[in-house]
């Protein structure tokens, strides 16, 4: 419902606010610039029409603003003065309600938009800073109080430079909401996914900041940006510190879990310069819709993949594993005591019939140490080895394994194997082929394999996958490696 103009310049309410001009007119609401004729100072009045098409939660709100900003005292909130009804004569046969501010003299933010300014860096983290000290404040009261609709038109900045925080209609704080339904309010582009669920926590306010700065360093109002995983993509049109973009981009976080959590963390970061990937992001874990013996778990930072067995086919693996392992080792071992026994026998025989002379048989004796340190050598090798192989076996195949993809390292890591994440050019899926295990060996490999492909060879990070496994990891891990870019 559009209001018509009921109130004009120059006329009083309440005996007591001359109205001056007209801030704003939109479906029942006027906003108006007065002077207050008790103290002469210049005061913000606004007035809610209410009428039976009006939502009851229209007016609800209206009153918990004046109830919110009541209790409220910090510098950069217009303090709360007022509170009145005028009766339906006046009105022009409706009630309004009339809420009564400080006067903030200066333009919005979206004002700036609108006439073309453009911020540059170091302005941008000004108005964040201020911004969050005032969260800081709210968000630390007894009762905490959310703003839930932080945005360029409800920021102003002053005359004396500073930044206002205005606007506190859509607030919530934590006593009004236990026990009731919750009422939708934010801005679209701005507002994060949990609000609209009537979900709004501090880091809540924390996102629409976030969305905000974005706005003033682009120009461009976020919903009308492009998204990638719900995630706002803003990289390419700004050229500021890299270490700027990180920090907005984990206030814009839409997984809460993941995002900043609070104003004074916030703060911290923005002011030292902390790198966002240090601050310790929770992992979270990712729940595959199947059953699978697959465990992962990712942040901004880091995905890890947990790879768990099953007892018969470990059974069945570690038989034929070992075998396979251990024939050639025995193998070699029979050989060097057949050949050293061989050897003995011939000298020994050699030495009693007398057929060679003593020299003859130390030449023997030394070929024989020889062949028996070179024999033992091998099977030193072939031992290691084969420890190596069927230690790397036992933790795969017996306690399960588990690979990390770090971007802090920029490494991928399985067992004692490294790959930097620079040289994965795709993550794909092969039912048979060769590629290059955690060993360092190049095996065949078969049934469902993961290959991590580079420009050189290809990497096995796992095989003998169901089909919904592989296509689920691979998916996973390309979204990871796509956003950690």
């Amino acid at each position: 419902m559009k209001t018509n103009l009921l109130f004009n310049p120059n006329q009083h309410l309440k005996e007591r606010y001359q109205l001056q001009q007209q801030l704003g007119n939109n479906a029942g609401r006027q906003t108006w610039l007065a002077q207050d004729l008790q103290s002469g100072e210049q005061v913000t009045v606004k007035l809610l029409a209410f009428n039976p098409q009006m939502e009851w939660d229209e007016f609800k709100l209206f009153e918990r603003e004046a109830a919110v900003l009541k209790q409220l005292n910090h510098p950069r909130i217009p303090q709360y003065r007022d509170y009145f009804s005028l009766n339906q004569k006046i009105g022009a046969g409706l009630c309004w309600f009339g809420l009564v501010q400080d006067y903030i003299p200066g333009k919005s933010l979206q004002q700036l938009l609108n006439e073309g300014k453009r911020f540059t860096e170091s302005q941008v983290r000004s108005i964040a800073k201020q911004v969050l000290e005032i969260l800081i404040y709210l968000h630390g009261l007894n009762s905490p109080v959310l703003h839930r609709d932080i945005k360029p038109s409800n920021l102003i900045l002053g005359e004396d430079k500073q930044i206002y925080l205005v606007d506190f209609g859509a607030v919530q704080d934590s006593a009004a909401v236990e026990g009731v339904t919750f009422t939708v309010v934010g801005t679209s582009g701005y507002a994060p996914l949990e609000q609209f669920w009537g979900q709004a926590v501090p880091a809540s306010d924390l996102y629409a900041l976030g969305a905000t700065l974005i706005h003033l360093l682009t120009g461009v109002s976020p919903a009308d940006l492009p998204q990638r995983n719900l995630r706002i993509q803003f990289r390419e049109q700004v050229s500021i510190n890299s270490q700027l973009i990180s920090w907005i981009e984990a206030l814009t976080e839409p997984d809460l879990d993941l995002r900043l959590s609070c104003a004074s963390q916030a703060l911290d970061a923005l002011e030292t310069g902390q790198s966002i990937r240090s601050m310790g992001y929770p992992l979270e874990t990712v729940h595959p819709p199947f059953s699978t013996r697959i465990k992962l778990k990712k942040n901004k930072n880091k995905l890890i993949i947990y790879f768990s067995t099953d007892g018969i086919v470990w059974f069945i693996d570690s038989c034929v594993f070992l075998s396979i392992k251990l024939i050639p080792f025995f193998s070699l071992i029979l050989l060097l005591l057949i050949v050293n026994m061989v050897l003995i026998l011939v000298g020994f025989q050699s030495l009693v019939n007398s057929y060679y002379s003593l020299i003859d048989i130390i030449i023997v004796l030394f070929f024989v140490l020889i062949c028996m340190i070179a024999l033992g050598k091998a099977g030193l090798i072939q031992l290691k080895k084969m420890y190596r192989d069927i230690r790397n076996f036992i933790r795969a195949n017996f306690w399960g394994y588990s690979v990390v993809f770090d971007i802090d390292k920029m490494i991928f890591q399985r067992f004692d194997f490294h790959l930097r994440i620079s040289e994965i050019q795709e993550v794909a899926i092969y039912n048979s082929g060769q590629a290059i295990d955690y060993s360092g060996q190049a095996i065949d490999y078969s049934g469902n394999a993961i290959y991590l492909k580079t420009r050189k060879r290809n990497y096995c990070l796992a095989n003998r996958l169901k089909p919904s496994e592989s296509n689920w990891l691979v998916g996973e891990i390309t979204d990871w490696l796509a956003n950690c870019q």
